[in-house]
């Protein structure tokens, strides 16, 4: 119950002061043992100097043992306590922008069903109001399929493997974005060379791996700038590159992005979890590919993922 009532703060700070105390009691508990030992050896005859010595030697060793292991205990204690700290700051980031998210798609599928439902409305307001339900429910499935591929790779969970078109699921994946505020983005798509037949792998992850690549550039990039994307087959691999033709990501911020929940500061302000480059990254590496982050010609951010034909 105790414990309860502390956060993870004050059990850091409350774990910092239990280690001084005991430390501090430690040395004026050896402090006192010294001077007893003074003391008795002081009365006793003949090698009174020797004896001195050695106790005062074995006082120390010990002392000095257990200081030193206390002194490690103390540091495994206070690392876990800052993880545990840092681990509940990424998750509680994590659980507002799922929830911002969350609502939003929900939040406009309920308006569009809650208008049709109490609104006499005309067959082209009808029309329209279903389709932004449809869009509301698309986007809160990709959320959705984010947030559950996200705990199959912090819980180890193999992918599956089959073949796949890749072609067919780039296409998929642009399709799938096409949707709410995107619908009307251009989408540049461009092919070189032949397909070398099926690959291997999952093609629902490689679906979400490039839906979220395609997703970001949508988002940060201006609304009159085309996406391009790029697919190709070379030196016996697939390569697909977004260039968004954006602002770009700093170079020093391109392995932060890479990891779960991490998000460039400048670019705060768009919606996000943190959680799609960070599951494109792993799921690429799950098929043995590559992402690799770099500046287009156009300035903005360039993603090119490689994937062997022969993983």
């Amino acid at each position: 119950m105790l414990m309860k009532r502390f956060g993870a703060k004050k059990r850091v700070w409350l774990t910092a002061f239990l280690g001084a105390y005991i430390l501090l009691q430690f040395s004026w508990w050896a402090w006192l043992l010294i001077s007893l030992q003074d003391e008795a050896v002081s009365v006793a005859a003949g090698n009174a100097p020797q004896l001195r010595a050695r106790s005062t030697h074995m006082i120390l060793g010990e002392g000095l043992v257990f200081l030193l292991i206390l002194a490690l205990g103390f540091r495994v204690i206070w690392k876990g306590l800052r993880r545990d700290q840092q681990r509940a700051e990424k998750e509680r980031n994590f659980l507002l922008a799922v929830t911002h998210e969350l609502k939003t798609p929900i939040a406009a599928i309920r308006l569009a069903l809650d208008t049709l439902q109490k609104h006499r409305v005309d067959a082209e307001t009808s029309t329209e109001l279903l389709n932004e339900a449809q869009i509301g429910t698309q986007r809160l499935e990709q959320r959705v399929e984010n947030i559950l591929q996200s705990n199959r790779l912090v819980f180890g969970k193999h992918l599956s493997s089959e073949a796949y078109d890749a072609e067919e699921i780039l296409s998929e994946a642009i399709r799938r974005n096409r949707i709410g505020q995107f619908r009307n983005r251009e989408v540049l798509f461009t092919q070189e060379g032949s397909p070398q037949g099926l690959l291997e792998g999952d093609p629902d992850a490689l679906t979400l791996a490039w839906g979220n690549l395609i997703e970001n550039a949508l988002k940060y990039s201006p609304e009159g700038e085309p996406i391009r994307i790029h697919m190709a087959w070379k030196n016996n691999a697939m390569l697909c590159q977004i260039d968004d033709g954006g602002s770009g990501i700093p170079a020093a911020m391109r392995k932060h992005v890479l990891q779960q929940f991490k998000r460039v500061e400048s670019q705060s302000n768009i919606e996000g979890t943190g959680l799609g480059l960070y599951l494109a990254n792993q799921i690429i590496d799950m098929h043995q590919g590559k992402l690799s982050i770099e500046t287009s010609q156009r300035g903005g951010c360039l993603v090119t993922t490689t994937i062997p034909f022969n993983p």
